[in-house]
């Protein structure tokens, strides 16, 4: 790598480092990067660690196997008050059909983000496009994207935002920029349940010692030394997100300065963010057109992985005077598509030894255990937020507070023996009964399992001592982080508990006498209420923050990702609805047309509202349920589009709004899809207008397939999407064949064995048929409920399958209070089963990375 004059110091010109064609990871950057959670942090933005330097160069080592980055130039600062000029010229090869391409991003150069006074691209003949933008060098690194202008907008992925680094270049230099549309396709692998942790696992200490050492892209500047005369620096930058843990990628060549496809020289990469990395070399112009292509190593240096064809770096359309080119691709995996398997579970139903009476947070590390035995790399469950006493996971309180059922208490104990060496055999002996005393129910109490942990909270609480509790700095600090959702909750729970003493219209907080201006004076440290309500909610809080934390980093580490759910409401009695009423519209009713006509009960949002300070309230909520899941669900992501309104006081509802679909559905994912890196997937059943579907696809949301609602063929079914054989809001596979036979007899002829009778039952084999199709789905993930997982073998289902029903749409009679029939350790030791499950996904290349 060239570096900025300001690294160079006593080791000579930059060029010396040059011709070297090797890195060198500082030891600094790397006890930096064992300490960041990857490289990979939110989205829209590249994060990575920051480098604090001493000196002009720290020639350092970091090695790991046969892997080594030597003699990597690192600029401590960079220059932004640089004077001139830089002329970027853009190049893409992209087929627009009646349209314009603009390159848009947040500088002066690019519009500001105006796509209207953003730089239009000019077309050149055939699909190849260009436009020439100065760029301040000042402005050290600028970040655009594509955007074909046209009767419908095509943006391209926002999830790898492309970005030009012009620091350390002079006055009047020429920059050829040739890129390459990026496509939501490939994309949707940089999100976090890949890059954390399917492919990431955890970013482990160990694996991140031979990956490429990560850098942010402003650190990496253009030389300022003169290039001769027959040369030019090329700066190669790859969207490479399917990558192991403990791989890194390169780039060789036929040039010698590529390394004239000598292994012992091939040029590293440097990790930018977001799945990218860059890599520079000076080539002499004779070498060109030249010939290159990318590979993966492991952490001993052997090669696992190449693009099959050789690629070739052209200068035509080059300017005259060009000396510095960047090539902006993505990998051309010589295999096919990536996909994954996972299950659908919710916490409530997990049973395990340590369970008490309900599934607990910490329940899912043994979840994790079984997924590792079986291939899966993915758990996704239903909303976990406090919805009180209410069983429905859909009709949450609050939409930042977890629900305190889902708490163990044993673990709490456990806890403060560990770190104040209190004695917790009482507490801990209380909680052991809890779990023989509730863990044999077949189905879950809600009402008696809240109660029943309500009061050995209270009692570990009063054992442990609110001035011991505020002796802990992990929970003081966790306090004040989470202030903002955290008072107006605590304040919230205190005020409820009053108003249904005397309020006959409690469940509408809006009509409560005290408001969400005075949770200071109800959570304030001389509040009667102090000690013995607004300290037990943050201490219950803290707990189930810290269970939940440690299942999800377990799970990263071990390659599982975890899906959570996004409501598509909140009820009106909720904290959110008490804090800021003006998001919401409180004069209407969410529902759905039909007859009769469906009422869900809470108020639509006001998106003009949210909008009004950058849907705050979403990134805020997004960035907290970030912190333990990978991946959510969008429940009902129509209602981004449209929702259906029904005024309180009466009268037909009608869809808001009328028309513009599209460009309301882009206003509003687009916002939600910038607050985080999770992976998102939007249920889009039902009613679907005709612009869900393009919208979802080029923003890189996943859409929803159940099997048996749609043609069925799951390897038909477009990459974008997931593939489910049933899901919590319908009967699993087998009590569906057993109500509708009719359907059944359809679905085994067309999909099943064609021509033979249609079994009852159905047979195990026939379940097993259903999860093969699912595992073989050309879609991205497949997201089976773990009912229709455990069906497929004979002696592991369920002695009636009405008993595997979650949740039936307009009843509430036996809903939410489903348990698992078999305790997770158990199908642990199904080993013969676990090898058949393990074999079916190796068999249809589920999880497989090149």
């Amino acid at each position: 790598f060239p570096l900025c004059p300001a690294v160079v110091g006593k080791q000579g010109s930059a060029g010396g480092f040059v011709m070297k064609l090797k890195l060198v990871c500082l030891a600094v950057a790397a006890a930096q990067l064992c300490a960041v959670d990857g490289a990979v942090a939110s989205n829209m933005a590249f994060h990575a660690p920051r480098l604090s330097l001493k000196g002009p160069m720290l020639a350092s080592r970091l090695r790991g196997g046969g892997v080594s980055f030597d003699n990597l130039p690192v600029t401590e600062t960079v220059d932004h008050k640089a004077s001139g000029t830089v002329s970027v010229k853009l190049s893409l090869n992209y087929k627009v059909d009646g349209g314009v391409i603009v390159a848009v991003g947040p500088s002066n150069a690019f519009g500001n983000g105006d796509i209207h006074r953003a730089p239009k691209l000019q077309q050149k003949g055939g699909e190849r496009w260009e436009v020439t933008v100065k760029v301040p060098i000042s402005d050290g690194v600028v970040k655009y994207q594509y955007v074909v202008l046209s009767k419908v907008h095509r943006y391209e992925a926002r999830i790898a935002e492309r970005s030009i680094c012009v620091a350390g270049l002079s006055d009047g230099a020429k920059i050829d920029v040739q890129d390459a549309f990026r496509s939501p396709r490939l994309a949707v692998l940089a999100t976090s349940c890949f890059q954390r942790a399917i492919f990431g696992k955890g970013r482990q200490e160990q694996a991140v010692k031979t990956e490429n050492p990560s850098y942010p892209y402003e650190k990496i500047t253009w030389a300022h030394d003169p290039i001769g005369d027959d040369e030019l620096a090329v700066r190669f930058v790859v969207f490479a997100p399917r990558r192991e843990a403990g791989h890194s990628v390169w780039v060789t060549g036929k040039s010698s300065g590529l390394g004239a496809w000598d292994d012992s020289k091939r040029v590293p990469l440097v990790n930018i963010g977001n799945g990218l990395y860059a890599g520079q070399a000076k080539i002499p112009k004779k070498d060109f057109p030249a010939e290159y292509k990318y590979v993966f190593v492991d952490a001993d240096g052997k090669e696992v992985c190449k693009e099959k064809d050789n690629r070739k770096l052209s200068l035509d359309g080059a300017d005259p005077g060009t000396k510095y080119v960047v090539k902006d691709e993505a990998f051309n995996y010589p295999t096919s598509a990536f996909k994954t398997f996972g299950m659908a579970i919710p916490v409530s139903g997990i049973k395990t030894s340590d369970s008490t009476g309900i599934g607990e947070f910490l329940d899912l590390k043994k979840v994790v255990d079984w997924c590792s035995k079986t291939g899966m790399q993915l758990i996704q469950i239903l909303p976990i937020n406090d919805s009180g006493e209410d069983p429905s996971p859909y009709s949450a309180s609050s939409s930042f507070a977890l629900h305190p059922s889902y708490i163990r208490p044993l673990a709490i104990c456990e806890y403060y023996e560990k770190k104040f060496g209190l004695d917790m055999a009482g507490p801990s002996g209380w909680a052991r009964s809890l779990v023989d005393k509730l863990n044999g129910n077949w189905k879950i109490d809600h009402p008696r399992v809240l109660d029943e942990k309500r009061k050995i909270i209270e009692g570990i609480l009063n054992h442990v001592g609110v001035e011991k509790v505020f002796e802990d700095q992990d929970f003081k600090d966790w306090v004040a982080k989470n202030e903002g959702w955290l008072r107006n909750y605590a304040a919230f729970k205190v005020q409820l508990n009053k108003e249904k003493s005397f309020n006959n219209k409690w469940y509408d907080c809006t009509t409560w006498n005290k408001r969400a201006s005075e949770a200071g004076a109800l959570t304030s440290p001389t509040s009667p209420d102090y000690n013995t309500a607004v300290v037990p909610v943050y201490f219950v809080q803290y707990h189930l923050h810290t269970q939940l934390l440690e299942a999800s980093k377990y799970a990263e580490a071990h390659g599982v990702a975890l899906k959570g759910d996004l409501p598509i409401g909140v009820t009106r009695c909720s904290s959110d609805v008490w804090a800021e009423p003006n998001l919401f519209k409180l004069d209407r009713n969410a529902g759905a047309p039909g007859n009769p006509e469906q009422n869900w009960g809470f108020p639509p949002y006001n998106w003009d509202q949210m909008h009004r300070d950058g849907c705050s309230w979403w990134r805020r909520r997004l960035a907290h349920m970030e912190q333990y899941f990978h991946a959510y669900r969008i429940d009902h992501v129509l209602g981004f589009f449209r929702m259906w309104e029904i005024p309180v006081n009466g009268g037909g509802g009608q869809y808001v709004p009328n028309g513009g679909l599209r460009e309301q559905g882009l206003r509003n994912l687009r916002a939600i899809q910038t607050a985080s890196n999770m992976l998102i997937c939007g249920e889009d059943l039902g009613n679907v207008p005709p612009e869900v579907g393009p919208v979802l696809v080029e923003l890189g949301i996943c859409g929803l397939k159940i099997q048996r609602w749609c043609e069925g063929k799951t390897w038909e079914y477009p990459y974008l999407n997931v593939a489910a054989s049933s899901c919590h809001d319908c009967s699993p596979c087998r009590l569906w064949w057993n109500e509708n036979w009719g359907e059944a007899e359809s679905f085994f002829g067309r999909l099943v064995a064609q021509g033979q009778p249609c079994p009852g039952g159905p047979p195990d084999w026939v379940s097993q048929k259903i999860i093969k199709m699912h595992a073989d789905t050309s879609a991205l993930v497949s997201i089976c409920p773990v009912q229709d997982i455990i069906d497929q073998w004979g002696s592991l289902r369920s002695q009636n399958p009405k008993s595997d029903l979650i949740n039936k749409p307009g009843s509430t009679d036996g809903c939410w209070i489903w348990r698992m029939h078999k305790r997770i350790e158990d199908l642990c030791k199904e080993d013969k089963f676990s090898e058949f499950m393990r074999n079916v996904l190796r068999g249809s290349n589920c999880g497989k990375v090149y």
